[in-house]
């Protein structure tokens, strides 16, 4: 088995090192080759234009794709969005590559966090209507959120801290393992 991320910051491990992602976590984790290549500043847009290089040059058996807290900065239109991501997933099948959707960890940014609402949405139903394995970052996040332990998970209003980064580790695993695909 062999995976690969892609996506922006926060699968890169921004502001700390891909040694200190989730990547990093879900590796040691399940013991197989996955390879980060999350690119701080990067759009749905820029991850489909170098899927090829960066995903499909791998030949992966999984693709975990996370993505949109960019995207949603900018303000761009769903559609835009959605049309990145399911050309992502349609490269992974022509290839035999089983696609994983990430579901976005929140933003703190009331601004930036309404587009990622609408991204979110449209993944789970996206997912859902394709048969598509999806990891949700969000929702545990969102507990703990609500919990009161933002500043814990969070080091500014976007990009985990590093007990937010072992977090969605965690979760990654706990869902992978839960698929009994390892």
């Amino acid at each position: 088995m062999k995976l690969v991320a892609i996506g922006d910051s926060i699968t890169e491990g921004y502001p700390f090192s891909r040694q200190e992602s989730w990547v990093k976590y879900l590796a040691e984790e399940l013991k197989c080759e996955v390879i980060n290549q999350g690119i701080k500043g990067d759009f749905t847009k820029g991850m489909l234009e170098r899927f090829e290089r960066d995903v499909l040059t791998y030949m992966p058996t999984h693709v975990i794709v996370l993505g949109g807290a960019n995207d949603a900065y900018e303000e761009i239109s769903l559609k835009q969005v959605s049309e990145n991501f399911r050309r992502m997933i349609e490269l992974s099948k022509k290839k035999n590559i089983i696609p994983i959707l990430g579901l976005p960890t929140p933003s703190l940014l009331p601004e930036e966090e309404r587009f990622l609402e609408d991204y979110r949405k449209w993944l789970i139903e996206y997912a859902a209507k394709e048969s598509i394995l999806m990891i949700d970052f969000y929702s545990p996040f969102r507990l703990r959120i609500n919990a009161g332990q933002a500043a814990e998970l969070f080091v500014d209003e976007v990009h985990p801290s590093k007990m937010g980064y072992a977090f969605m580790g965690e979760i990654a695993s706990q869902i992978w393992k839960s698929w009994k695909i390892i």
